[in-house]
């Protein structure tokens, strides 16, 4: 069996606080014992924990990633029912696939899960192997994902690394440092190696991230119920809560868009303008939306429309407009409010694409089959529950 290769160069340790433990692996027997039983008596039932499936397991690592575990279960659960196996899921269409993901934002990772599943189908595998080095070929496979896969599914003695874990981790073992640095992260890494419980990766594994869930928190720490305590240098200090360092956040940026939800016809024959971004798009490729862009400083409300319906239908204009109301979201470091207008139009014109790569007037059966980012489904909901 194929085991990605160790590191070999060893990293000075960060700034940690002192009286830490100078080789990590020291800790390993005690810590890994304690953190497991405490793991199997109080583990929250969590659906994915109830199986050792790697497809399963997988798909719920995926929709983990930057989402709240109460906001996956769910997901989890809907996904499944459509894509049962990894045979299903490689030959769904990708709009289906962006569809049953839908509101759960960070599209790019269920555009990875479809092609990676599309490639493991294509070489013959019905199911993840326990192969470190092909997983590590697959898109979206980063060794956080490859490692849980293969510890929880395939009892691999692999370590993980991710935001609970990560701030377990720089507790214990004192580290007085931002690990959103490269070489911090680094280290960390090799630590974690060490740490690793070869008996029951798995349980070790998910203690870690569950430890950070529900103990070893950001704020308020429960150090005196902590099964790692006796061995948490940041416990030590008094001051759990300044371990990890943290870099500086960057300063939101508010932005203003106008979006046009263009429509025709009336009554039941009543058809909607939708565009859908390109496959290369960095943001929401794939997903259909409605006409938007962002308002000048010195827009008017009516100014940034006819602005907007200039850029798609240069030589025509909408029998009527109205306001709609607004949308607001978020994206990274960008607070958007959407200052959404109807716009009816005679008959139905043809538009310049600009930035999208289709479109097409489409009735509420149809665009409740296609997937839409969040912001423009709200966008979707309001303008379909208007009277007319």
């Amino acid at each position: 069996m194929a085991h990605p290769p160790r590191e070999t160069n060893r990293l000075p340790p960060p700034p940690r606080v002192p009286g830490s433990v100078d080789n990590p692996a020291d800790l390993a027997p005690a810590l890994s014992r304690s953190l497991v039983a405490w793991f199997k008596k109080t583990a929250r039932d969590l659906p994915w924990r109830q199986t050792k499936d790697a497809y399963r397991i997988w798909v719920s690592e995926v929709m983990l990633q930057q989402t709240q575990v109460k906001t996956v279960i769910g997901y989890f659960h809907a996904f499944l029912d459509l894509f049962p196996n990894l045979q299903a899921l490689a030959a769904a269409p990708e709009a289906t696939v962006l569809r049953a993901w839908e509101g759960l934002g960070y599209y790019r990772r269920a555009r990875n899960l479809h092609a990676a599943a599309k490639m493991l189908v294509k070489e013959g595998h019905d199911n993840l192997p326990p192969d470190p080095a092909l997983l590590a070929t697959l898109p979206g496979m980063g060794e956080y994902t490859r490692n849980a896969v293969l510890s929880q599914a395939h009892g691999l003695a692999l370590p993980i690394i991710e935001a609970n874990s990560q701030r377990v981790l720089c507790r214990i073992l004192g580290v007085q440092d931002d690990p959103a640095r490269g070489p911090v992260k680094k280290w960390l890494w090799q630590a974690a190696a060490k740490l690793v419980c070869h008996k029951d990766p798995s349980a070790y594994n998910q203690s870690l991230m569950e430890l950070g869930a529900l103990v070893c928190t950001p704020q308020k720490p429960g150090c005196l119920v902590c099964p790692a305590r006796p061995w948490c240098s940041a416990s030590k200090t008094g001051e759990p809560e300044s371990i990890p360092l943290k870099g500086e956040r960057p300063a939101i940026t508010r932005v203003w868009e106008v979006c046009m939800a263009a429509c025709s016809g009336s009554g039941d024959q009543r058809r909607w303008l939708l565009f859908r971004r390109p496959a290369t798009a960095s943001r929401w490729a794939g997903l259909w939306e409605f006409a938007h862009r962002p308002m000048n400083p010195s827009d008017t409300p009516r100014d940034a429309l006819f602005s907007l319906i200039q850029q798609h239908f240069p030589m025509g204009k909408p029998v009527e407009t109205w306001h709609a109301g607004k949308v607001q979201h978020a994206i990274t470091r960008y607070q958007v409010k959407l200052r959404v207008e109807v716009a009816q139009w005679e008959g139905k014109p043809a538009p310049h694409l600009a930035e999208h790569d289709a479109w097409a007037w489409l009735s509420p059966a149809e665009i409740a089959t296609l997937p839409l980012s969040a912001p423009q489904r709200r966008v979707w909901d309001m303008v379909s529950a208007m009277p007319f």
